[in-house]
C-alpha cells in the first residue's frame, strides 16, 4: 500500500515501524486513520515521535482508531476515563514478562495506544515487542500441526496471583473464569496464523497431560524471546506506540528506578477464531 498522509520506515524485518511526517495535532482525515490501521496491520506496532497532543488530541487519536474501553486494573483521567494513567517505578511490575493483554476475556482488546508523559531521563524503561506471526513460522511443521489441533487455557488468577492481594484476585477472577482460546488463531484482518500463547495467562494447554502440557508450555515461553521475532523502543517524551494487541507480546523492561508515567488507551475486544490450514 501507498500511504499519502506519513512515511513509513522499517523498524525490524519481523515487526515495527516508525511513522513520521504526520501530526496527531491537526484535523486529520479519514482516509489517514485508514492508512495507520493499515500500517498497524502490516507491521503489528508503529511508533510515533514528537507529538505533544492534549488529552482531548490523545482521546481523539484513540477513539478514531477504534471503540475504547476502560481497563479494569488502572486509574483514569476524570475527564476522558478511556485514557488509563500507568505510573511505575521500575524494577519488577508484573508487565516485565512476555505477554498479551487479557487473553483471559472471551474477545481480548485489539490494541493498545501509549504515550510517554514523563520518563527516566538517565535511559531505562524500554518496551520490547514481539511477533507472534514469525514466532510460529519458525516452528517445525510437526509442531506447527499439533499446535493448530489444541487450545490453550488462559487463566486470570495464574497471572495475577502474587501481584495483587487474594481478595482482589479471586473478585476478578469470578468475573472472568478461565477461558479456552485455539493456539494459534487467524488475524481478523490479515488472515495469518499467530501464536496465541503467552506467560503471563497461559498455564497449560487442554488436553494434554500435564507433563506434555508443561514441557510445551515451558518451550513456547521461551522459543519466542529470540531477538528475531522483536523489536525494541526507547522511550522519549511525546513519544507514542501503538500495537496491534492479539498479533504480538510486548515486555516492559524494569531497568530504572523513577516515577515514570505513562498513558494507555485500549481498543475493544475482537473475536478469536482458529488459523485453518
Amino acid at each position: 500500500m501507498t500511504y499519502t498522509h506519513f512515511t513509513v520506515e522499517t523498524a525490524t524485518p519481523s515487526i515495527g515501524a516508525y511513522i513520521a511526517g504526520i501530526d496527531l495535532n491537526s484535523e486529520l482525515p479519514k482516509q489517514a486513520y485508514d492508512e495507520l490501521k493499515h500500517a498497524l496491520a502490516t507491521y503489528k506496532v508503529i511508533f510515533f515521535r514528537d507529538q505533544d497532543l492534549s488529552n482531548k488530541k490523545f482521546h481523539e487519536l484513540g477513539a478514531n482508531m477504534g471503540n475504547l474501553e476502560i481497563h479494569e486494573f488502572f486509574p483514569q483521567l476524570e475527564e476522558f476515563p478511556e485514557i488509563h494513567v500507568i505510573q511505575t517505578k521500575g524494577g519488577n511490575t508484573g508487565t516485565d514478562r512476555w505477554h498479551t493483554d487479557v487473553t483471559f476475556r472471551k474477545e481480548p482488546s485489539y490494541a493498545s495506544i501509549l504515550r510517554a508523559i514523563d520518563i527516566p531521563t538517565d535511559g531505562g524503561g524500554d518496551t520490547m515487542w514481539l511477533s507472534t506471526h514469525a514466532a510460529f513460522e519458525d516452528l517445525s511443521t510437526p509442531l506447527k500441526e499439533l499446535l493448530l489441533q489444541v487450545q490453550g487455557v488462559h487463566d486470570m488468577r495464574y497471572g495475577m496471583t502474587g501481584y495483587l492481594d487474594t481478595e482482589t484476585v479471586e473478585k476478578n477472577v469470578a468475573k472472568n473464569p478461565p477461558m479456552l482460546h485455539p493456539a494459534v488463531i487467524s488475524h481478523p484482518i490479515t488472515g495469518k496464523p499467530h501464536l496465541f500463547i503467552n506467560s503471563i495467562w497461559t498455564p497449560a494447554i487442554n488436553g494434554l497431560k500435564r507433563e506434555e502440557s508443561e514441557a510445551l508450555i515451558k518451550f513456547l515461553h521461551e522459543h519466542v524471546k529470540k531477538p528475531e521475532f522483536q523489536v525494541r523502543f526507547k522511550w522519549q517524551k511525546n513519544s507514542i506506540a501503538i500495537w496491534d494487541n492479539i498479533a504480538t507480546q510486548h515486555y516492559a523492561v524494569g531497568d530504572y528506578n523513577y516515577p515514570r508515567v505513562m498513558n494507555r488507551m485500549i481498543v475493544n475486544g475482537t473475536k478469536i477464531e482458529a488459523y485453518k490450514a
